[in-house]
C-alpha cells in the first residue's frame, strides 16, 4: 500500500511540472554587455592637478593605487608615494581606491585615477 501511494504522489509531480520548467523561453536579451568597461564619459572629470588654468605650472596624474590592510601607496607621474610623501609642493595625505588627496598651504584637493583608454574603449 505505502509502494502505491508513493508512485501516485510521484506520478503527480512529475506531472505537473512548474511552469517555469514547462515553458521553454529563451531567457531575455541583454542590453549591453554587463563585462564591458564603462564608457570614458563615466569616469570624474577632475583627474589632475593644475597649477594654473592656462595649464603652466606643476601638473600631477594620480596614474593608480593601491590599498592595502597595513599600507597604502599611490602612483604620481610614475613615482610610487605613501601618505606624507610630498612630490611638487604637494603632501600626499590620505590614498583612497579611487582618488588621494593632496595638501598644499593648508587647502585640500582631491584628484582621481587618470583612467587607462585603450584603442577600443566605446
Amino acid at each position: 500500500m505505502r509502494t502505491t501511494i508513493a508512485a501516485v504522489v510521484f506520478w503527480m509531480l512529475a506531472a505537473t511540472s512548474p511552469p517555469s520548467l514547462a515553458a521553454k523561453e529563451e531567457p531575455p536579451a541583454l542590453a549591453n554587455n554587463p563585462f564591458s568597461r564603462p564608457p570614458s564619459e563615466v569616469l570624474r572629470e577632475e583627474r589632475t592637478i593644475t597649477e594654473n588654468n592656462d595649464g603652466s605650472g606643476p601638473t600631477l596624474a594620480l596614474q593608480a593605487t593601491m590599498v592595502g590592510r597595513a599600507s597604502r601607496l599611490a602612483n604620481v607621474d610614475g613615482r610610487v608615494l605613501k601618505p606624507g610623501d610630498e612630490i611638487q609642493g604637494y603632501v600626499l595625505i590620505a590614498i583612497h581606491e579611487a582618488y588621494a588627496v593632496f595638501e598644499r598651504d593648508g587647502n585640500p584637493v582631491t584628484v582621481y585615477v587618470k583612467p587607462h583608454l585603450a584603442e577600443n574603449d566605446e
